[in-house]
């Protein structure tokens, strides 16, 4: 009984550290180095800008893309800031004031946005994100990768409004499997460059008896959505193999 309490402990370890260690390549989302202050991408210092408050000139207008210190693991977040909503003094972003879409540049030999992300065929994306207000639409609606000649998306939220206020650990299915909501072109999972996160606060709210085409715009609240610890996750094919790997190599030396 001890021994397969030992191979237990060891298989699941194994598991645990292969996830660990592969979303090492990604982006914690740590304060202080998620941000492209010039929101220009061949600047930096961080890889995260708005991609629908980009304008030339750039330092021409406030970004409601910052920093907060706010997280699910206490290094800081991405936030969306909304406030613009809720305060008519502030003056709203470049863009549609309903979406904005932080993107991250992720590019192999390039000092600012190593590492690259390798080949994703078959792994999923996962990420923490938050909602502030339960009333209201603000909400993370999908993540959308990019190869040079492609691109496709997964559906994150839809109907910000039915969402409680907290924390969520939104994992998508395996890149390239069914699931992903659309594709664009030729993708090439060996060579992602881009990730968006589209955030809105676009929703509709149906009326009651009503037929589907029936709808109303819910009013945006003004607030936040964060996003924090952007991770690959190994299928689960992999992670058996490490761990039957591990318990093979346990087994040797006992032997």
């Amino acid at each position: 009984m001890k021994k397969w309490k030992v191979v237990l402990t060891f298989f699941v370890a194994t598991v645990v550290l292969a996830s660990v260690v592969r979303a090492e390549v990604l982006d914690p989302m740590t304060q202080g180095l998620i941000l492209d202050p010039s929101r220009d991408p061949l600047i930096g210092p961080g890889r995260w800008h708005d991609e629908r408050d980009w304008q030339d000139p750039i330092l021409t207008n406030t970004s409601y893309l910052k920093d907060s210190a706010f997280s699910h693991d206490g290094d800081g977040s991405m936030m969306i800031d909304y406030s613009y909503w809720s305060d008519p003094e502030l003056p709203p972003p470049n863009g549609d004031p309903y979406d904005r879409v932080p993107r991250g540049y992720f590019e192999p030999g390039n000092g600012t946005y190593d590492p690259g992300l390798g080949d994703l065929t078959g792994l999923r994306l996962s990420f923490w994100w938050y909602k502030a207000n339960t009333d209201g639409p603000e909400a993370v609606r999908e993540i959308q990768i990019y190869s040079p000649d492609g691109c496709t998306g997964i559906a994150v939220a839809n109907g910000g409004q039915s969402i409680p206020v907290g924390w969520y650990n939104f994992v998508t299915e395996p890149i390239t499997a069914a699931g992903w909501d659309w594709m664009d072109g030729a993708l090439d999972p060996t060579n992602i460059t881009t990730i968006d996160f589209w955030v809105s606060c676009w929703g509709d709210n149906w009326y009651e008896g009503q037929p589907p085409e029936e709808w109303a715009q819910i009013m945006p609240t003004g607030a936040p959505v964060y996003i924090d610890d952007l991770r690959l996750i190994p299928e689960p094919a992999t992670m058996i193999m490490l761990g039957l790997g591990g318990l093979a190599l346990l087994r040797r030396r006992k032997a």
